[in-house]
């Protein structure tokens, strides 16, 4: 019988050790590292945590401060020439420009008046104020801000605030205001949704009922060619409903009509011509002179009228009121046309190709939905970032 000879070898079991001696410095080194690698880790949660805590209440307390002091100077000076005597009740813009009480009782106030006050339209790749006399507001508005934020974050944190405002979205009216340096990507963001002081023209509900329940009913059974011109032509109205509306606020935030009519009412026992009269001729009547700025200013500067010399009285108020109302309506019109017609043509095909009443209500809902999204901008986001 042969005899199997073995030979010793120990390379294996060399191998073994080293890699459990390996496994070994690895574990003690994980042992060591991990608990500084998750306090780490803890900190910087921790810090996060902090920082968005303190960016909450950093935002609440902004908007619901009350402003120690806020002024704004009316400038159509360097438009006009005009010299307003220090006793003159202009020194309240607010009751001069809208006759309204507006005290600045908060920074969320101040934010809001801001966004209806400095609205810019955008032509030709330039900007202007549609408001002549308020310029100096956002200037005095990002001061006082930046002011607050400054003496409550103390350096601890850079910082920058914003709000945006268009009054339909996507058209070339809007407002903005920015304070502070441009945020990294991955900074610290809190917002909150402040409610502008508007009258809200028109409601879901008024749209929907152009193209309301009885309308889909009536021609449920029709062909599909008399459904989809009853959609078309009711879609239409209701584009027409909405465009109107948001023109209304427009010339409500534009044009204070109120506050002219008013002032006609005080000079009523003298009028006087003043379309046609140089800023100085009669500085007996500052205020009414300041009206006729802003009339040819609304009528020439930012509606393209030629200005009318007339009499000041309250026809040449409605008149331009109307102007003003129609420039926007027809502009606005052609906007969510453009806008929308793509989304409205195949709503409209959809709906009369469905035999469902039910599937039809669904689809003018989403439809009537989108429309008035549109014009519902009653509110403004600010958003302020910390890092």
């Amino acid at each position: 019988m042969l005899k199997t000879k073995f030979t010793q070898d120990q390379r294996a079991f060399s191998t073994t050790l080293d890699a459990l001696f390996f496994l070994v410095l690895i574990s003690v080194a994980t042992a060591i590292i991990m608990p500084s690698i998750t306090a780490e880790r803890q900190y910087d949660a921790a810090a996060y945590t902090a920082t968005q805590d303190f960016n909450t209440h950093l935002l609440s307390s902004l908007l619901n401060s009350n402003v120690d002091r806020f002024e704004y100077e009316i400038t159509p000076l360097e438009i006009t020439g005009i010299t307003i005597p220090e006793n003159s009740f202009l020194s309240n813009p607010m009751n001069t420009m809208f006759g309204k009480q507006h005290q600045h009782r908060t920074f969320a106030d101040m934010i809001a008046e801001d966004m209806l006050l400095t609205l810019t339209i955008e032509q030709n790749g330039s900007s202007r104020y549609i408001n002549p006399i308020a310029q100096d507001h956002k200037r005095q508005t990002s001061q006082a801000i930046a002011s607050y934020l400054d003496t409550r974050i103390g350096g601890r944190y850079e910082y920058h605030l914003e709000a945006n405002w268009e009054p339909v979205q996507n058209y070339p009216l809007k407002s903005s205001l920015a304070i502070g340096m441009t945020p990294p990507y991955d900074t610290v963001r809190q917002s909150s949704r402040i409610t502008l002081p508007l009258n809200q023209r028109t409601s879901r509900d008024e749209l929907i009922a152009i193209i309301n329940d009885s309308l889909l009913q009536d021609i449920n059974n029709s062909s599909n060619t008399t459904k989809l011109n009853a959609y078309d032509s009711a879609f239409n109205r209701t584009i027409e409903e909405a465009s109107l509306s948001a023109a209304e606020t427009i010339t409500e935030i534009v044009f204070p009509a109120e506050y002219l009519r008013n002032m006609i009412g005080q000079y009523s026992e003298n009028p006087i011509d003043t379309f046609g009269a140089s800023p100085q001729e009669d500085t007996d009547n500052i205020e009414i002179l300041i009206a006729t700025h802003i009339l040819n200013y609304s009528s020439g500067i930012a509606y393209e009228e030629d200005p009318i010399h007339e009499e000041l009285d309250n026809n040449i108020i409605s008149v331009l009121e109307q102007k003003i109302t129609e420039y926007n309506q027809q502009r606005i019109e052609e906007h969510l046309h453009n806008e929308l017609d793509i989304n409205i043509d195949n709503t409209s095909s959809k709906m009369a190709n469905s035999t469902d009443i039910n599937t039809t209500k669904e689809l003018r809902d989403a439809q009537v939905d989108e429309i008035y999204r549109m014009i519902d901008n009653y509110y403004v986001d600010v958003t302020i970032s910390i890092w």
